[in-house]
């Protein structure tokens, strides 16, 4: 009498499976090298849109980038409080 752990077909589809494991954390890599440049571009195109950080590690970027933003948003605001005063 043969036991389900011995019969051939079990044994096929695990090596299938094997193989698709293999498969798949092979085009996992291949993912991550996409993801990471893809990153990377991103990240540049960010350094490019900030003035004064061109040269600038990653680690000031952020910081530099949220400072940045508020500046952005007080400028926002001031010219909508001067639109406002001036009825514009």
């Amino acid at each position: 009498m043969r036991t389900r752990c011995s019969s051939p077909s079990w044994r096929r589809g695990a090596m299938r499976m094997r193989g698709r494991k293999k498969r798949l954390r092979i085009s996992l890599v291949e993912n991550a090298k996409s993801v990471k440049t893809s990153i990377q571009g991103k990240l540049m195109q960010l350094q490019r849109m900030i003035p004064d950080c061109h040269e600038t590690d990653m680690e000031t970027l952020f910081p530099r980038v949220a400072n940045y933003i508020l500046l952005l948003q007080v400028k926002v605001n001031a010219l909508k409080n001067l639109s406002t005063l001036y009825g514009v």
